[in-house]
C-alpha cells in the first residue's frame, strides 16, 4: 500500500504550501518550512503568540487540548482561532496568520 507521508498546509497572507510530516505539530512544519509564526514560548502553549485563525479544516481537527483550552478561555478566542504549537496538521488545511500591520 502507498500511504501518503506528507500533508500540505497552505499558510496565509503568504500563500505558502508547506509540506508537514506526520506527527509535528504545525508550528514544527512552518517553521522548518522558515514560515514567519510568531512564537515565543518554545511551543508549550503558554505565551499564545502562535494564534492563527483556520480558514479550511477546521470540521477536521480534534477538540482544544487542555492546554490550549486554558489559553483560548483566558483570551476568549472565537472557535476557529486555535494554537499552531498544541495542532497537528488535516489534509487541505488552510492557515490565516494574524498582522498587525498592513505590509502584505
Amino acid at each position: 500500500m502507498n500511504f501518503k507521508s506528507t500533508i500540505s498546509i497552505t499558510f496565509l497572507p503568504s500563500k505558502q504550501v508547506v509540506d508537514a510530516s506526520q506527527g509535528e505539530s504545525i508550528l514544527e512544519a512552518g517553521l522548518r518550512e522558515e514560515v514567519d509564526i510568531p512564537h515565543s514560548c518554545g511551543g508549550n502553549g503558554t505565551c499564545g503568540t502562535c494564534r492563527v485563525w483556520v480558514v479550511e479544516g477546521l470540521d477536521r481537527l480534534p477538540p482544544r487540548n487542555d492546554v490550549e483550552q486554558e489559553m483560548a478561555d483566558d483570551r476568549q478566542f472565537k472557535p476557529q482561532e486555535r494554537l499552531c504549537c498544541q495542532n497537528y496538521p488535516v489534509e487541505g488545511m488552510v492557515l490565516q496568520i494574524p498582522r498587525d500591520d498592513f505590509e502584505d
